[in-house]
This record gives structure tokens, sequence and C-alpha cells, in this order.
């Protein structure tokens, strides 16, 4: 039976559209019934607008009959590809006997707009910068509440009251108010509330029409702990914009919280009033400074989405329609009404001073002849908003637009439409929308209509031309942030009048869509919380900074359902506020990025099957744009040394190539001239003084993700051309420690074996063992490669860097200074001792463990390699206890005891003894410690590749642990290995799936004369053939197909 060619994709992605690339690459699978099945060549034809193989077609490129059994990483070898232009493309292939297949089907992919000077349209944005104003900062306000008798008092409410004036004469031209901390807040000045609402949380208001030339009070009701309060007046000189600095004549009043306030936690009514007499109330009680714990750093304000929108008439019948489009931010497009593809927050994250990506969709069933609209909304996203504890504004204030509409007529004709002077700019419902904060949307304030035509539009402006971005525009590799499942509540209870809680069982990424039937004289607020405080509420101090809060103004109508746009939070909990009846439609929307799913695994111990489910939802929550640390509190970045540990275990369940791919380019754009590696991509680290290099960068085990990703991807996936193109920004890296070295040892500095429980491994012994590691890992991509000089360098770089190691840390035969779990795993793990002291160093690690009663120390560094250190010297018995072991610290101490639906950061972000961990570093969703499941897969499920991308695939299961079956599957870059085993009374079980054009090596764990394979002896099996007995194993050489192998 002949082959067939199936899954045929073009940059990894099936009929793509937008490539950027000159040269792209073609792969495929093939499939075939029988064992033994493999390509031995094949021919690939690309042909321009048609079909390569139709009559009197003449193809662009023929590979012409290529003897090869390669199905990917196959660059296209034609003539230069033309912008925006489709390509059609088939293959076909011959088998292991040189029979050849028909021609597969065809297949296209569209190229892209190519490079900047492809683009006709320009940037644009609106006249006025929305949140660019002068905004009074909270910077060293105090935090004042109600004085009790030995301080501040525990009263869960207060009014606060104080006095100003304004210079006699003098015109108030803006008055900002600013007030941070408090949970529910009303503000008042001379009277008249600010802002006309209530607002949960901090909040910043436009006062400037209540303030008044001579004396005005401000008065403030609040429940909480604490508030920060700043208000700053511009009076006198002649009207500036709100987004300038106060001209030359102005001058500034501006009145903060203090200890001469007056506070009091019953305060009578009318007592915001000018008049009220607060003669009898206490003095404030200065409690701290805004920042400290509980209160934000980042109170929020309006800064109004930006709508863009354009009407246009298409003037005949459409074949074919494009739209590729960016912003310096995040956006949303419509057209005629309805949302433009499946994609949230695109264009995603990248060092906007490098690159910025752009999007390509099809949009022929939203164009028709006759008139048509298209309208965007904008959010700051990344660019413009708040990234980790600094804040908003890293790469720019201005958020701007790019898109350019091109349509392919029937008769052949085009008409291209384009971001200009022609578009209309306005506002509507999205009142402030921040990744961190939370959005906030006014429902009444939305411009029905506005993305149909025939909306007027007379009262929007202009919009006006933005400056472009430093950074090259590329079309996107990275797949996009979507939404992949919906979960309704498992539990939802009233926790106090008027509040609601929501549990969703689950830790997840993503955001809440809430139906409700609300008044519109207060909002509904939605804040959102991974685990609950001791007395039932939200646990927020975890978060830091980072609001989580969303809040919906109702129109007041029957039933609305309200969603947030542009933010996301990591939460388990989401608690509602704001309604007089329990929501009628509670859901949680989960998000992250495109990936196929790649990977299965479970066995017979229900808690190493939640321990996966833990592991994969981990990777989802923080697989968005980069991959980040954490999604939930005021961090989120994408730190070097929590992904590269976790790589294996991600490809493994994810087709995540394309998105690691897509990060590695920021992670060589940040690298230094020194080829220092920053700790965190992209890169807002550099220069804030946490570590001695003041471009944050250089650390080992977080600078060697630029080593340890192309090593992962090139042995999981095959990933050739990737390495080629790292070589040179890796072997920088290893020069840059080899300069920061001493003789070979790297200095006391680093973040070392982060987070390790009750043991210190020293910096110098860490990061000298990671140098030495990489160094071999680079060594093996140069031979890869066939760079053999390369190779010599890096091995020779490796034996100075082993032999400095081990005469400054191994102080006698298998004995390694510090003797934590850390050093000995890492030694053992990068070939520091010699084969004769392996023994002794595993019974020292072992004892170690033993002391501590069965439980592992290990750290960031550490943990990823412990359960292969004791597997590779002889200890699997250990390895299990401890992949087993429930009680803490453990991998399995969050399942069993802390209800974890994640990884989490620390071994003890809650434990019986303590409870929850400080929350100032303190996450329960961080995938590092997830890295276990690269050892689950192998080991337990008994799958690894044998050569790169798993050409070869090893097939070993290595039961232990009490665990009496598994199944394991992975889907690679030639198709899907399946494993199965169980063991019974009567023998062992083995049964694989190998797909065409692999090979494998099986393992059978007993003498060859007792394994069979499909009921008769197994060396005689079609197929089958007996290679070795390796340590008690019989082990077999199979092609492709299935096979059950059993034991006697």
């Amino acid at each position: 039976m002949h082959l067939a060619v199936t899954d045929m994709r073009v940059e990894g992605l099936a009929e793509p559209l937008g490539l950027d690339v000159s040269a792209p690459e073609f792969s495929w699978r093939i499939t075939g019934a029988g064992r033994g099945r493999a390509q031995s060549a094949y021919r690939l034809v690309v042909g321009q607008e048609c079909d390569p193989v139709d009559e009197g077609a003449e193809p662009v490129w023929d590979s012409g009959v290529v003897a090869s059994a390669a199905t990917y990483g196959l660059p296209y070898g034609g003539a230069e590809l033309r912008p925006r232009t489709r390509y059609q493309w088939r293959v076909k292939v011959a088998d292991e006997s040189g029979e050849w297949s028909g021609w597969s089907p065809a297949h296209w992919f569209e190229t892209g707009l190519g490079e900047a000077g492809g683009w006709m349209a320009g940037w644009i944005g609106t006249p006025v910068v929305p949140g660019s104003e002068r905004l009074p900062s909270l910077e060293n306000v105090p935090r004042i509440w109600v004085a009790g008798p030995l301080g501040p008092s525990d009263s869960p409410s207060g009014a606060f009251r104080t006095r100003f004036s304004v210079p006699g004469g003098a015109r108030p031209l803006s008055a900002w108010l600013v007030i941070g901390g408090g949970d529910e807040i009303e503000a008042y000045v001379n009277g008249t509330p600010v802002a006309g609402e209530r607002r949960d949380g901090a909040f910043v208001a436009d006062a400037g029409d209540l303030v008044a030339s001579g004396e005005n009070v401000l008065a403030i009701r609040a429940t909480g702990s604490g508030l920060c309060v700043r208000l700053e007046v511009v009076v006198e000189g002649r009207p500036a914009l709100p987004q300038l600095v106060p001209v030359a004549g102005e001058s500034t009043v501006t009145v903060t919280s203090g200890g001469r306030w007056r506070a009091e936690d019953r305060p009578g009514d009318g007592f915001e009033q000018p008049g009220f007499d607060d003669a009898d109330w206490r003095l404030a009680e200065e409690v701290g400074l805004h920042g400290d714990p509980p209160l934000g750093r980042e109170p929020v304000g309006d800064r109004p989405s930006p709508y863009l929108r354009r009407e246009f008439g298409v003037p005949s019948p459409v074949r074919r329609a494009r739209l590729y489009a960016t912003a310096l931010g995040v956006y949303e497009i419509h057209l005629n009404g309805t949302r433009v593809g499946a994609d949230h927050l695109a264009p995603g994250w990248t060092d906007y001073r490098d690159r910025v990506t752009y999007q390509t969709y099809d949009v022929t069933a939203l164009v028709s002849e006759g008139h048509n609209t298209i309208g965007a909304v904008l959010a700051d996203g990344w660019y413009a908003g708040n990234i980790s504890w600094f804040g908003s504004f890293q790469y720019g204030r201005r958020l701007a637009f790019r898109a350019e509409l091109e349509i392919l007529h029937e008769d052949g004709t085009r008409t291209r439409l384009r971001t200009d002077a022609d578009w209309r700019a306005g506002s509507g419902a999205i009142r402030y929308a921040d990744l961190q904060n939370g959005e906030r949307q006014d429902l009444a304030a939305e411009p029905l209509g506005w993305t149909a035509a025939g909306f007027d539009d007379s009262g929007w402006a202009p919009a006006v031309p933005v400056s472009p971005p430093a950074g090259r525009l590329t079309a996107s590799v990275a797949p996009p942030i979507r939404v992949h499942e919906e979960i309704e509540p498992v539990a939802l209870w009233e926790q106090r009048p008027g509040v609601w809680i929501a549990d969703f069982g689950q830790n997840l990424v993503g955001w809440v869509r809430l139906t409700v039937r609300a008044a519109r004289d207060r909002p509904v607020v939605l804040r959102h919380a991974e685990v609950l405080d001791h007395d039932g509420g939200l646990h927020l101090a975890s978060l830091r900074s980072a609001r989580a809060t969303d809040e919906f103004l109702p129109r007041g109508e029957e039933a609305e359902t309200f969603e947030p746009r542009f933010t996301f939070h990591g939460f388990r909990y989401a608690e509602i506020s704001g309604l007089r009846a329990a929501p009628e439609a509670v859901t949680a929307r989960v998000a992250y990025a495109a990936m196929e799913p790649a990977g299965e695994f479970t066995c017979s111990d229900e808690r190493l099957d939640r321990l996966q489910r833990n592991i994969v939802w981990g990777q989802r929550g923080n697989f968005l744009a980069v991959p980040t640390d954490c999604p939930q509190r005021d961090e989120r970045l994408g730190w070097t040394g929590d992904i590269w540990a976790f790589a294996p275990t991600a490809l493994f369940n994810y087709d995540a190539a394309a998105f690691l791919r897509s990060w590695l380019t920021d992670v060589i754009a940040a690298q230094g001239d020194d080829g220092a590696v920053t700790h965190v991509v992209p890169d807002v680290l550099s220069g804030r003084g946490l570590s001695p290099n003041p471009k944050e960068a250089g650390s080992p085990g977080w600078g060697d993700a630029l080593v340890k990703l192309p090593w992962a991807l090139h042995r999981l996936r095959g990933e050739a051309e990737l390495v080629a193109a790292c070589f040179e920004p890796m072997s920088r890296w290893l020069a840059y420690l080899d300069k920061r070295s001493d003789g070979g040892i790297f200095p006391e500095e680093g973040f070392g074996d982060w987070l390790s429980i009750g043991a210190e491994t020293p910096k110098r012994l860490v990061g000298t063992a990671i140098f030495a590691l990489s160094a071999r890992q680079l060594a093996g991509l140069a031979a890869a490669l066939g760079r053999d000089a390369d190779e010599r360098a890096c091995l020779e770089l490796y034996e100075r860097v082993r032999r400095a190691f081990r005469a400054t840390f191994v102080e006698g035969p298998g004995v390694v200074a510090s003797g934590t779990q850390t050093a000995y795993v890492l030694a053992i793990t990068a070939g520091l001792l010699e084969e004769h002291e392996l023994p002794r160093a595993a019974a020292r690690l072992v004892r170690d463990i033993e002391a501590r009663g069965g439980h592992l120390s290990t750290g960031f560094l550490g943990t990823p390699y412990l359960l292969d250190a004791l597997t590779s010297t002889g200890r699997l018995d250990v390895a299990y206890r401890l992949l087993t072991q429930d009680t803490f610290p453990s991998w399995l101490y969050p399942v069993v005891h802390g209800g974890a639906t994640t990884m989490w950061e620390r071994w003890d972000s809650w434990s019986h003894h303590r409870g929850l961990q400080d929350p100032g570093m303190n996450s329960f969703n961080h995938y590092a410690y997830g890295a276990v499941g690269d050892w689950m897969y192998r080991t337990v499920g008994g799958l690894a590749p044998g050569s790169p991308g798993y050409a070869d695939i090893v097939v070993r299961p290595r039961p232990g642990g009490g665990i009496g079956w598994a199944r394991t599957a992975h889907r690679t870059r030639h198709g899907q290995v399946e494993i199965s085993w169980r063991l019974a009374d009567d023998g062992f079980a083995l049964d694989v799936v190998v797909p065409p054009n692999t090979r494998a090596e099986v393992h059978v764990p007993a003498p060859p004369e007792r394994v069979t394979e499909g009921g008769r002896p197994a060396g005689e099996a079609a197929g089958v053939t007996f290679d070795r007995l390796d340590d008690g194993d019989a082990v077999y050489r199979v092609g492709s197909g299935s096979y059950a192998f059993r034991t006697l």
C-alpha cells in the first residue's frame, strides 16, 4: 500500500497568512499501513496563484526528486516570493521500496506585506492623548486612618476631612484627585460627590469643576485600614491642555493626607458638607507611607480607550480580502459590525524597541460590494500599561494603530484601504483598561452601531498621524492569544451582604463574563484572587499592587452581559459586588496562546495525574504572549531562569515551538554587547538596581536559557535551523561567562539555586556547574551542525571549567563542597565527577534526602535534574520515593494537602505549619517546579527521543513507586507515538505505536527468552529485531507500526 501525505504545513502552520520569511520551511507527515513504513524520497512543487501540477502550469519552484527521509525543515528554494501573494504547493513521496504515492491535495500559503516598504498605511491615533495628563503622584504621601487609644483604630470604616484654600481671586484651571488604598470610597469636594459615583478601591478623578476660589472642603468616607490622598489644583495662568505640564504663570495648590486631617469612625449625617462642624473629631493617625502593604502603588483613573473608524466603498464583487493590522498597545477590529478574528490582546508583547509584529486576517466574508465600515479599539496593553511593579508607559504613552485592507476583486483588480487622516477618532464604553489593574466600562457610553455604515461620527475628531516606533515591523510568528475553554463556578455564595464569591474550582488565567440585572446607580465590581483568606474573603495581598479589578457601570436594562476586552487575571475565585441579587450567569473564560496539544500522560497513581494536570494548567496560564513566571501579581515577566528548565515539559504537553522561537528572537535582541543575557525578556529590568550588573543580566542559570532552549528545541523538535541561527549568540553567552570567571570559577553572584528550601548552595558552585553544563550542551549542538572547530572549542572550555570545579569544590572522591542536594545533583548532571566517584556521590545525595525524612531541598536550578541524577546513579527507588512523597516539602504536598490546581512558586507557598507564605512573593501559578514532568514522561511513561526530533525513539518505561500502569502519547513531528504498559501477576504488558518514518528502541524488563510480541517469540516477530541486553532489559529495534510485547 502506498504512503499518503498528511498534515501539510508551511512554517509549522496549516495554510498560513502573512508570511514574511524569504525561504519558508515546508513539512508534512506520512501515513501508511503495516510495519517499517518510511519515506525514501520526495518531490515538492510550488505554484503562484495556481495549482502547480495543473496542465500547462509552470511551478515557481520544483525541488525535483530528492532522495531523503526528511519531512520537515525543508526550505523553499525557488525565485523570490512576491508580497501579498497566494502560493499553492503539493508533494509526493516514495516509500521504503521506492514506490511513489500520488500527488497530495493542493495546499496554499500567503505572503505578507514584506519589509516596511510594503506598507502604504500610516500610524494613526486620537488627537488628544488619553491619560497622559500630569497626574498627582502618591510618592511619599502618608497613609492615614482613624486614631484609636494606642494607635490606629481597628474600625473597618472611617470618615476624613480637611480644608484647603485657593488664593482669593485665583481661578482654578484643573484639579485632579488621587486616592490610594481603602476599599469602598466616597469622595466629596464642597459637598458634591467627585465623579458622581462610588468606586471600589483606589481611583483618580477630575475634580476641576468642584474646586472654588477661596476656602474648600475635601471629605472622604472609606472602608479598609488606610488611605493615601493627594489633590492638586492648578490655578490662574492661561488654560493648559491636559496633556501638557502647567505653563508659566500658573501655580499649584497641593493637598495630601496627613496627621492634621480630622478623622472619625462614626461621622454622622452631612459630614461632607462645608459647614459641618468637625471640631470634636480626632486627628488622623499616620500609619505609614504610600506603597506600604497592603496598599497598591498605582491608583487608576479614566484613560478612555481610543475608538477609530472609517467608512469606505467597495466598487465590485469581492474574491478575497486580507486585513493587515497592528498597534502600539493592543487592539480589536470590527468590520461591518462583526468582530474580526478570535485573537485577544494582539499584537502581543515583543520588545517594541526592536520589533513590532503585525497580524493578517482573512476578512473575505466580512466585506461586500457597496458601503462598508471598519472600526478599531485600542488599549494600553504591554506598550503603555503597567508592567511589573514599574508602572505604566514603559515603552511609550501614545497609542497608535496601523492597518491595511487589500481587496482582490473578481475581475482581478485590487482595492487598498489604509489608516490615514480620513479616519475618525472618538471613545466609548472602555474608560480604563490595564493588564494588571483590570478594566472599567461604562456601558451607556458605548456609541451604538459605530462599526456599521450610517453611524453619525460628526462629533468625532479626525485621526492624527503618530510617529512610528523604533522597532522594525514584521509579521507575527507567535501563536495568538485565544479563549480555549469556558468554566462555570463549582460554587457561588454570598460571602457578606451584597458580595458574592464564585469558585471556579481551577486556578486559571483569563477573565469573567457576567450576566446580571443591575441598576445604573452603582458599578458592578469583580475582583480576582487565587486563594481565600482565613476570613473567607479574597486573599489579595499576594497580588501586591495589581488591582485585578474589573468594573462595569450598567445601562440599567433588564439583563446585561459584561466582559472585559483588554485585560487578564490569574485567579480561581472572583468576588462580585454592586448587585442587589445574585448574578444570573458567571463564566470564567480561559485564555492562552493558541498552541496545539501534543502530549498525554496518565498512570495508576491518581495523585500523579493531578500533578500532571497542574503542570498543564500552569503552562497554559503562563504561555500568553511570552513565557512568564506568574500571571496574577504585579510581575508577569519573561524570567529566563523559569522557562529553560520547564521547556522540555512544555514541548511535550503542547506544540510550543513557535511560541518559544518567537520569544528567543527577543532574547537575542536583549543580549548585550558583552554577551550577557538579561534576566527577563523583553527586558524591562535594566537600570532598576536589582543586581550588580546595571543591565540586569548575566546570572548563570538565567542567561543560560539562550543555550538550553535551543538545545531542548533541537532534541525534541529537530530544530536545526534555529540552532544555526542562535549559535553565534550562544557562543557569545559562553564567552561572557568565561570572561566573568576567575580561572573557570564564576563569582559568588546571581540568583543561585533560587527558592531552595532548608539548604543553601554556594552561588559560585552553582554558577560554575551550570557554566560547564552549557558548554557541554553547546558542544553537542556544534556537532549536530557539523561545526567541528566550534565543537572542539566548546569541549576544551568544558574541560577547563570541569578541572576548575574539581579543584575548587570536589573535596575528596565523590565529596562535593557544601554537601547540599543541589551541589551533588549539578556535579553529577554536568559530568564533573569521575565515573568511580559516582556511587559515593549518589550515596551522599541519598543520605541527605533520608536525613530530611525522604524530602527534597532543591530550588529552581537543582530540581530539574534531581530525579535524573538519582536515576543515572542507580537510585531509581529514591527518585520514585521523592516523586510520590506527599508530605512537606514535595511535589505532591500541594496536590494532596494544599488543594493546588496549578504549580506553586515555592515549596511552602502554603503549609500546615505556617499557612500562607509572605505575600511579597507567593504565587500559586508558577510552572518552574513542573519541570518534573519531563522525568515522568521519560521514566514513568517510557518515552524519550533517541535522536533529534524523535526520528529515533527510546521506549523504556521503568516501573516503580507502586505504579501499576501508565499510558503516554506524544505527537512528534513525524506522527503520534503511543506507549501503554501494565504490571500484572502474569507478567509485564507493553503496547507501542511507532509512527511512519521513525525507528524505536524498545526496552522490555525481562530476559529475551521470556518476551513475546503479538503472541510469538519477540525475536521472531515481523519487523522486530533483538539488539542486546541492557541492565536486565531485553532491547529490541523496530520500525513504524503497532506492537504488543508481553513477558512470560
